[in-house]
């Protein structure tokens, strides 16, 4: 039998085990699978994973696709595995703050089941009814959020993943003190989903915070607004999130502001959140031509946009850069930024997260080369730089990760041992593993 014989009825065996889905909808930097399939039930997608593996299928597994910008370009694609009928909340412990979700469920979903009990994952995105956990542990991104509560890798405590091969396995548990094995959760976490494919996922959840405020404060020049920001962040004040963005970027999350943006999130009793806005309010008002503090919903409403605005969703004729640097060097970054782009960006826009070290530039231009040019400029900034989102043409000939981490070597050892014959994401995590 033909290698494409022997192709084809894997397809035809695995197109079986799952509804299928419109190959068209799944397109990944340009190419299309052949097959999408959506299994509803960890048994059919290990048997899906089996067949994909002895045929040689080239396989991207599938959430939401809201953070489908992140990843190389793909060596090829085969077979999407539309993972959103995995969807369960398996176990939830509410006295225990612990629960146990399968890959395909929402953000929104598990939000709605921990509200209910004064809970959360301290996660924001505009489009929680899209965006799946395990979409969200595969990517590895996380907001401003992380500085007061952590990254999401922090708070995840067990993991449940098909090999390819299609067997599970498992790491951690559900309970928040586990030291058996291998750090599986921190293995998987930002890998896209090429060493195996998430099924399910444990948290420690946090209790909700009762109140939440968000002081913002417009200045002029970049330097009195960064002043502001490290000042608070330096201080004993606590706030759970702290970003500088430039006018564009202001506009971008709803505030029509002039010049630089701060703004400060305050969560927590509703007497301490007063509180705690009105020193921090104290605090940046000298320099600033304008303070504000927004309460409730509203707050809740700019932090979403904010987490919006620093995805890896597509976007047409622009690319998106997040660069990680020291807090206090942030500022001087965002006009190193600024030149770097010269001749090349009609539109640049830039967000400093100042509790978390990072720098996230977007960009837009009309041509890849300018794009490409402007991403090799950035690329050697800071400590680390990511392409976070790109058309396709622009990550022809880079490594979207940008500089190699020393333990490349380990990494593709890992990827040897967990999938031999490279089926997972082929090419698209770091260093083109």
């Amino acid at each position: 039998m033909s290698d494409r014989a022997v192709l084809q009825q894997a397809l035809d065996r695995i197109a079986t085990l799952g509804a299928r889905q419109e190959p068209a909808a799944y397109e990944v930097d340009g190419l299309t699978p052949q097959l999408v399939v959506a299994p509803d039930s960890p048994a059919a997608l290990q048997e899906i994973l089996s067949l994909a593996n002895e045929a040689g299928l080239a396989t991207v597994p599938w959430g939401g696709g809201t953070q489908m910008g992140l990843g190389n370009l793909p060596r090829a694609f085969d077979l999407a595995i539309d993972l959103r009928k995995l969807n369960a909340i398996v176990q939830y412990e509410p006295d225990d703050l612990t629960v146990a979700v399968q890959a395909g469920c929402t953000l929104g979903e598990l939000g709605a089941k921990l509200g209910a009990h004064g809970q959360m994952l301290p996660v924001d995105f505009p489009t929680a009814d899209r965006t799946t956990i395990g979409g969200l542990v595969a990517t590895g991104l996380s907001g401003p959020r992380r500085y007061g509560y952590g990254a999401l890798r922090d708070l995840l405590i067990g993991i449940t993943f098909a090999l390819p091969s299609g067997q599970l396995s498992r790491g951690g548990g559900m309970v928040v003190k586990n030291v058996s094995g291998y750090d599986m959760m921190r293995l998987h976490y930002g890998a896209l989903g090429s060493l195996g494919v998430i099924v399910q996922l444990n948290f420690k959840v946090i209790p909700k915070p009762r109140a939440e405020r968000t002081v913002v404060a417009a200045y002029r020049r970049l330097s009195d607004a960064a002043e502001a920001a490290l000042q608070v962040r330096f201080s004993q004040l606590a706030p759970t999130a702290i970003v500088l963005l430039d006018a564009l970027s202001a506009q971008g999350v709803g505030l029509e502001m002039p010049g630089w943006v701060v703004s400060l999130r305050c969560e927590g009793p509703a007497t301490a959140v007063q509180r705690q806005a009105d020193r921090i309010s104290e605090v940046v008002r000298p320099a600033a031509d304008r303070v504000e503090v927004l309460e409730g919903h509203e707050s809740e409403r700019l932090w979403t946009e904010v987490g919006g605005s620093i995805g890896a969703g597509r976007l047409g004729r622009a690319i998106r850069v997040r660069i990680g640097q020291t807090p206090s060097e942030l500022p001087r970054l965002a006009e190193e930024i600024d030149r770097a782009r010269t001749g090349l960006v009609v539109e640049l826009s830039r967000l400093l997260d100042i509790g978390s070290g990072l720098c996230y530039a977007t960009l837009a231009a009309e041509r890849d080369e300018d794009l490409q040019l402007a991403w090799q400029r950035l690329s050697g900034l800071g400590l680390h730089a990511t392409l976070l989102t790109a058309p396709p043409g622009v990550k022809v000939d880079t490594d979207v990760f940008g500089r190699q981490p020393a333990g490349l070597a380990v990494m593709r050892a890992l990827k040897e041992t967990f999938d031999p014959n490279r089926i997972l994401n082929p090419g698209r995590f770091i260093g083109r593993l």
